[in-house]
């Protein structure tokens, strides 16, 4: 089944990034185009449904969308803006217009990505127009309108009173207003190589989430109520409850299990209809006329999603034993509930002690090391790239270069090859786990 990737940007980024979509035959296009990046929520909505992640074009739409995004559940990333971007600009205009920089206008996400490229070339006197918006890459805080009139005044004010003799703008409808006025503009040039990787990463989630998805989901649920006159009748009722529910999570009840009862699923299917069907227990507590507690655990194998059910289980009991109460423990041990109320999150702390001596070792925190681990088991032990391995832990591929180095030069990771990217830059290396490391998944199991 190929994976559905829908892409959501302006007219001038869908045409730009669509020239690529023929390098990767086992992935389906959508696309999506709007003329603002903040009246996008419809086009998500939509999105959403048709396809399996949504890639926008960059952090103005992310930021904008993040609340539909994250309302309905739906993957995505978004295109990044980068250094490579700023310098390749201001290359282009210098090349194209022969313009020096002190009479340029530029707005960029943070100023920073300027400084950087300067420095970098060891220019001091750089543009001395810049505006940025910085607070964009906030993505927790409430939503704050966006002027585009503030930046299009800026440019064009600058311009006609001959103080620059062109604008570059990182904000396409800013692009089309200057354009409208007269002002000379054009959008910061985005590299082929950047909207390639975009394309990616976006397939690099996808594929990760689809693995996700499949993991062991276990419930653990247990009554709170005394033991019953008949214990046989109470049970074999609440095995009819359980399997009426278990339908709607394409999900099957343990008959070997009795307080706990467990129920057998797969976390997809189980995210998929959790808050609406998981909200139907509190029916239940009206048949049997008792609260209960109920621990959910992911895993990679059954054993670890037992285990994950049995210890979020344990919190329940921990949290409260007067009401009905979930909470969830998922693979890299992280705690959140209780559900449908003030869920917080916890992360567990690792009491494996060669996991431990093994992060010592390597000089890292056991968090990070077991977050590899789960990074390995999701690319089913194949060799991988530094990008992905950035991708997964969301940090720039110098650091997952870096973090790579330290199993490198510990001999639990061997080069295996390299890859050609799709256009004429340097191969990339592809690396995968030795023998030596095996040793610790087998201890992990």
């Amino acid at each position: 089944m190929l994976d559905v990737i829908g892409v959501i940007g302006s007219n001038l980024f869908i045409d730009a990034i669509s020239e690529f979509y023929d390098l990767f035959p086992d992935v389906e296009f959508i696309n999506y185009t709007y003329d603002s990046p903040w009246e996008i929520d419809h086009l998500i909505e939509k999105a959403g449904i048709e396809t399996d992640i949504l890639l926008l074009s960059g952090v103005i739409a992310y930021y904008y969308g993040q609340e539909k995004i994250n309302e309905s559940r739906i993957l995505a990333t978004y295109s990044t803006f980068n250094e490579f971007m700023v310098s390749l600009s201001l290359f282009s205009v210098y090349l194209h217009e022969k313009i020096s920089l002190e009479k340029i206008s530029i707005d960029l996400p943070k100023k920073d990505f300027l400084d950087n490229v300067l420095k970098e070339i060891k220019i001091s006197n750089g543009p001395l127009y810049v505006k940025d918006y910085p607070w964009i890459y906030q993505l927790e805080k409430e939503k704050s309108a966006f002027d585009i009139s503030q930046f299009v005044r800026f440019h064009k004010d600058l311009y006609f009173a001959k103080k620059t003799q062109f604008a570059l703008t990182s904000i396409h409808a800013v692009y089309k207003e200057l354009q409208n006025f007269g002002v000379p503009t054009i959008n910061m040039v985005q590299p082929k190589q950047a909207l390639k990787e975009s394309l990616e990463k976006a397939i690099t989630l996808t594929k990760l989430k689809k693995t996700k998805d499949s993991q062991i989901a276990v419930i653990s649920l247990k009554v709170n109520q005394p033991d019953p006159q008949d214990d046989q009748v109470f049970r074999l009722q609440m095995l009819q409850y359980l399997n009426e529910m278990a339908r709607q999570l394409n999900a099957k009840v343990s008959l070997d299990h009795y307080q706990p009862f467990l129920i057998y699923t797969n976390r997809g299917s189980l995210e998929e209809v959790q808050k609406e069907h998981l909200q139907k227990v509190f029916e239940l507590e009206e048949k049997i006329k008792s609260s209960m507690q109920i621990g959910i655990g992911y895993g990679y194998t059954m054993k670890d999603a037992e285990n994950h059910a049995k210890g979020a289980l344990y919190f329940t009991e921990k949290h409260s034993t007067e009401k009905t109460t979930i909470f969830l423990l998922d693979e890299d041990k992280k705690l959140i509930g209780p559900l449908f109320e003030n869920e917080k999150q916890y992360i567990l702390k690792n009491e494996d002690h060669d996991i431990q001596l093994l992060a010592d070792e390597l000089k890292m925190t056991s968090k990070n090391l077991l977050r590899f681990f789960d990074f390995i088991r999701l690319n089913q032990f194949r060799s991988f790239s530094a990008q992905e391995l950035a991708d997964y832990l969301a940090v720039s591929r110098r650091s997952a270069e870096r973090f790579i180095k330290r199993f490198l030069d510990h001999d639990f990771i061997h080069i295996t090859g390299e890859e050609q990217p799709y256009d004429q830059g340097r191969p990339r290396a592809l690396y995968n786990i030795s023998e030596k490391l095996k040793n610790y998944f087998i201890l992990n199991q």
